[in-house]
């Protein structure tokens, strides 16, 4: 009787198996799953925010707008004349920066620093669209737009 039951419960862990198996194939096929995303050394440059109500600032030198994803999860980065550091967390589709700290230079008219560095502290999300990273905030419907960048 104690091989019967054991064999049942081969049985019934092997079939287990088999449909997790199945199914994170078929998940896979159609797109189900969390995106692999890989941020670890990797550099972007801001193209544009969008902010509430939908407004669009494009930057006009994006190279003064850097994220550099570096290993052990540092941050690294520029926001116009000032700098950016602190931590990044990255689990399935959701991201975060803590701590998040700026320098705080007073950059010249028409910066995007100010409003760069509000949204990244509440970012929550990231999506990998056409090559590009977009970070997005809550509720709130902010968007940070990124093209790679190599070094």
């Amino acid at each position: 009787m104690k091989t019967v039951t054991s064999h049942i419960l081969f049985l019934g862990n092997l079939l287990a198996l088999g449909l997790f198996v199945s199914s994170m194939a078929y998940a896979a096929e159609n797109g189900s799953t969390s995106p692999g995303i890989e941020l670890e050394d990797t550099n972007w440059q801001l193209l544009q925010m969008k902010v509430l109500g939908g407004f669009l600032f494009t930057a006009e030198d994006p190279s003064k707008y850097r994220l550099n994803f570096r290993s052990e999860n540092r941050l690294t980065g520029t926001s116009d004349c000032n700098t950016i550091t602190g931590s990044w967390y990255l689990e399935n589709s959701a991201l975060r920066f803590e701590p998040f700290v700026s320098t705080r230079k007073l950059c010249p008219p028409g910066s995007l620093h100010n409003n760069l560095v509000l949204i990244l502290r509440d970012i929550s999300a990231i999506e990998m669209r056409d090559g590009h990273m977009i970070l997005t905030t809550g509720a709130d419907e902010l968007e940070l737009e990124f093209e790679a960048r190599g070094f």
